[in-house]
C-alpha cells in the first residue's frame, strides 16, 4: 500500500465522533506507523499524526451498531437581530440646466493635422483662425479683475484629422481666453472690452422670491451685484451746552462678488441689479449668461405651499363627589342631643344660653335664643312675652294691632312657616243714598290667623334620624376648533385670553442725586394660547409642523396691600417638530392634573364603633381629572387647481425674448 507523499488523513471514531487530522508534508519526520499501513514503506514517505508517546484518548473504544443514524446534537440557537433598516425616502424633484459654454462657430469644415509643444496661445489662434479663412483681434496686456495683468498662456497640441472649429475652441478653453466673432473677425482676449462683446439686458420681476434674495443667490454662482446704500455718520460738534450732532449722509455702492475656488462659477462677467419697490432683478451680460441666470431664477421663484390645519383642544374636567352622612337627635329628660353630619350638639335646658352677641344687641324684649344647632342660632325678640305659644289672635296685620309671637308669623307675611292658618280682612262697604252721595260705611271683618310651633318642637322627645347620601359626577369640555390657512416656514398664533391682574412691578431709575421708582401693573393672560409653526411641506404630502398649545386658569386669590392677586395654574405642550402625511390626525394627550380629596367628619369614640359608627359620622370623597387633548390635522392646499393660464402674443413674446 502506498501513502500519499502531499497529505494523509487518519480518521478515528471514537464515541460516534469522528476526529481529523492534518499535517502538511514533511519527508524528514519520522513517525509512527498507524495499523493497516504496510510497514515495508519507507519512514521518510509518511506524515507525522501524532507523538510516538502519545496515548490513545480511549484504549479500546467499544462500537456498538444498532441500524439505527446518528442523532445529531441539539444547540442553542444564536439569537438574530433584524437588519438595519434605513428610514425611507420619498421622490425629489430634479430640474436639470445646461451648463456648456458657449462655442465660436467658424463655420469651416477644414480638419488639421498639428503637433505643438509650448507655443503661445496667441500664435495658435492666428493659425486656426487663417486655416478658416477668418480675421483674429487680439487684445494684449488686458488687466484682469483683480487689477493684475495676466500671464499668456502656452499651449501643446497633437491633433490628427480635427475640425479646425474643435481645435479653435479648445485652445480658448485651455487658454482661458474671451473670444467674439463679428463678421469674419473673432476678437480675443483675457477680459474683452464691452464694446466687442455680445451684451444683452434681461429684467425679471420675481413673484415669491424677494429681488434681495435672487440677487444673493446668483452672485454665489460668480455673478457681481451693485448694491447702493447710504454710509451716515455721526459727529459731535463743540462741548458742554453747545455741542450738538452733525449727521452726514454719502451715498456709496458696493461690489459683491464670489470667490474663485476650485468650483466652477458659471455666471463670472453677469452683472445683476435689483430694485426693491418692483422687486425686479435686472441681468446684464452674454446671451449665454443670462439666458442661465432665467432658467435658475425661474426654479427659485417657486411658490411656498399652504396648509389648511384643523386644530381640535379639548379641555375634559371631569369630577365625582360621593358624600354620606347621617342626622339624628332625641330628648333625654332636659337634655337635647342632636348629631348632625358628623357634629354632636349637647342642650341641657329648655334653650341654649345666650352669647355676648345677643345681649350687647338688645334693642328691647327679652333675648331667647334658638336651639344652637349646626348651621348658626337665630335669636329673636319677643315682643309679648305674656301670649301663649298657642293661641287665636285678631286684628290688623300691620303691627298696631295683636303681633304673634315673634320668630314664627311676621306681620308682614302672616304665611310664615309656624302660622296653621290664616283669614285676610274684609274692608268696610260704603253706603250710598240715592244721589250716590257715601252715608255711611258697614263694619268689615279684621284678619284672622293662627299660629303654633312646629308638631316635632312641641314632642322634642321623639328620636329623629336623616341618612343622606349622594353622589354627583360632573364633567365639562370646552372645545375650541379654528382652522388656520398657514404658509411653509410662517409662524401663527391663536390667543383666547382675559386679563388678569397680577400685581404691581416696580420700576427703579437712579437720577442725579434722587431716585425715581415707578410701579406698573403686571397683566397676565389667562385662557387658552395656540402656536404653530409649519417648518416644511415637501413635495411627498408630508407637513412638518410644531404646536405648542397652553391651558392657564386663575387657580387662587391672594389678598395683599395693594389688592387681590390673581395665581395662574397652566398646562403647557411643546410638540416639537412632527412630521405629519396630508390629511393624517395627530392625537396629543396626556396633559392630565388629577386630584383626589377626602374629608371625614365624625363624633368621637362613637365615630369609630363599626358598623354602627356610620350614623355618627359624614364622609365626603371627591375626586377631579382634568387632561387637555389636542387633534391635529393638515390639508395641504392645491394652488394649481382653477389657475388661468396666460399665454402672451406676439409681440409680448418678442419683448420678453421668447
Amino acid at each position: 500500500m502506498k501513502v500519499s507523499k502531499r497529505k494523509q488523513i487518519i480518521t478515528s471514531i471514537v464515541m460516534g465522533s469522528t476526529v481529523a487530522a492534518l499535517a502538511a508534508p514533511n519527508a524528514n519526520a519520522a513517525v509512527q506507523q498507524p495499523e493497516g499501513v504496510d510497514k515495508s514503506t519507507p519512514s521518510s514517505d509518511l506524515i507525522a499524526q501524532t507523538k510516538p508517546t502519545q496515548q490513545p484518548l480511549v484504549p479500546n473504544p467499544k462500537i456498538t451498531i444498532d441500524g439505527a443514524p446518528p442523532t445529531p446534537g441539539v444547540g442553542l440557537a444564536t439569537p438574530t437581530m433584524p437588519r438595519a433598516v434605513a428610514p425611507p425616502v420619498g421622490d425629489i424633484s430634479v430640474s436639470n440646466l445646461d451648463a456648456t459654454i458657449p462655442q465660436i462657430n467658424l463655420e469651416s469644415n477644414a480638419r488639421i493635422n498639428m503637433v505643438l509643444k509650448n507655443t503661445p496661445a496667441r500664435e495658435v489662434l492666428e493659425s486656426l483662425a487663417r486655416s478658416a479663412n477668418l480675421n483674429l483681434a487680439y487684445a494684449d496686456s488686458v488687466l484682469s479683475a483683480d487689477g493684475k495683468a495676466k500671464t499668456e498662456a502656452n499651449i501643446s497640441l497633437n491633433l490628427r484629422n480635427e475640425p479646425v472649429q474643435n481645435a479653435f475652441n479648445y485652445v480658448l478653453q485651455l487658454s482661458g481666453l474671451e473670444a467674439n466673432r463679428i463678421g469674419n473677425t473673432i476678437f480675443v482676449g483675457n477680459r474683452l472690452p464691452d464694446s466687442v462683446r455680445e451684451t444683452i439686458v434681461r429684467t425679471l420681476r420675481m413673484n415669491q422670491v424677494s429681488s434681495a434674495a435672487a440677487a444673493n443667490f446668483l452672485t454665489t454662482q460668480g455673478a457681481e451685484t451693485q448694491i447702493a446704500f447710504t454710509k451716515v455718520d455721526l459727529q459731535t460738534v463743540g462741548e458742554g451746552a453747545s455741542a450738538r450732532t452733525v449727521e452726514t449722509r454719502t451715498p456709496q455702492i458696493l461690489a459683491l462678488k464670489a470667490n474663485q475656488g476650485n468650483g466652477p462659477l458659471l455666471l463670472t462677467g453677469l452683472a445683476v441689479s435689483t430694485d426693491e419697490r418692483l422687486n425686479a432683478v435686472t441681468l446684464i451680460g452674454s446671451p449665454r449668461k443670462v439666458e442661465m441666470a432665467t432658467s435658475l431664477l425661474t426654479r427659485l421663484d417657486a411658490r411656498r405651499r399652504q396648509v389648511a390645519l384643523n386644530v381640535k383642544i379639548v379641555d375634559v374636567n371631569l369630577s365625582n363627589l360621593n358624600s354620606m352622612s347621617n342626622s339624628l337627635s332625641f330628648k333625654v329628660g332636659d337634655g337635647f342631643l342632636s348629631v348632625d353630619k358628623g357634629a354632636a350638639v349637647y342642650n341641657y335646658g329648655g334653650s341654649t344660653p345666650a352669647t355676648n352677641g345677643q345681649v350687647n344687641n338688645i334693642s328691647n324684649g327679652t333675648p331667647i335664643g334658638a336651639l344652637n344647632l349646626p348651621g348658626g342660632s337665630q335669636p329673636f325678640m319677643d315682643f309679648q312675652p305674656n301670649a301663649p305659644f298657642s293661641s287665636q289672635t285678631s286684628g290688623d296685620a300691620n303691627g298696631l294691632g295683636n303681633i304673634p309671637r315673634a320668630g314664627f308669623g311676621t306681620p308682614g307675611n302672616p304665611l310664615q312657616p309656624g302660622v296653621t292658618t290664616f283669614t285676610p280682612a274684609i274692608p268696610g262697604t260704603p253706603v250710598l243714598n240715592a244721589a250716590g252721595n257715601q252715608i255711611g260705611t258697614t263694619a268689615g271683618t279684621p284678619a284672622v290667623y293662627t299660629y303654633a310651633l312646629p308638631t316635632n318642637y312641641a314632642v322634642p322627645s321623639k328620636f329623629l334620624s336623616t341618612l343622606q347620601a349622594q353622589i354627583i359626577s360632573g364633567n365639562g369640555k370646552i372645545l375650541t376648533d379654528p382652522t388656520l390657512v398657514v404658509q411653509e416656514g410662517q409662524k401663527s398664533t391663536v390667543n383666547l385670553t382675559q386679563d388678569v391682574f397680577g400685581g404691581f412691578k416696580i420700576n427703579t431709575v437712579a437720577g442725579t442725586g434722587a431716585t425715581t421708582s415707578t410701579r406698573e401693573p403686571i397683566i397676565k393672560q389667562a385662557g387658552l394660547s395656540l402656536e404653530i409653526l409649519v417648518n416644511r411641506i415637501d413635495d411627498n404630502g408630508f407637513v412638518s409642523v410644531g404646536v405648542s398649545p397652553t391651558v392657564s386658569s386663575i387657580g387662587s386669590t391672594i389678598t395683599t396691600t395693594d389688592g387681590d392677586i390673581s395665581l395662574l395654574q397652566s398646562r403647557t405642550l411643546n410638540s416639537g417638530e412632527i412630521r405629519l402625511r396630508d390629511g393624517q390626525t395627530l392625537i396629543l394627550s396626556g396633559i392630565i392634573q388629577e386630584s383626589d380629596r377626602s374629608s371625614v367628619s365624625k363624633v368621637p369614640i362613637l365615630g369609630d364603633i363599626p358598623i354602627l359608627g356610620a350614623l355618627f359620622r359624614s364622609t365626603s370623597k371627591t375626586n377631579q381629572r382634568q387632561e387637555v387633548v389636542v387633534l391635529l390635522t393638515p390639508q395641504i392646499l392645491n394652488d394649481n387647481r382653477g389657475q388661468v393660464n396666460y399665454t402672451p402674443g406676439v409681440d409680448a413674446r418678442l419683448m420678453m425674448g421668447r
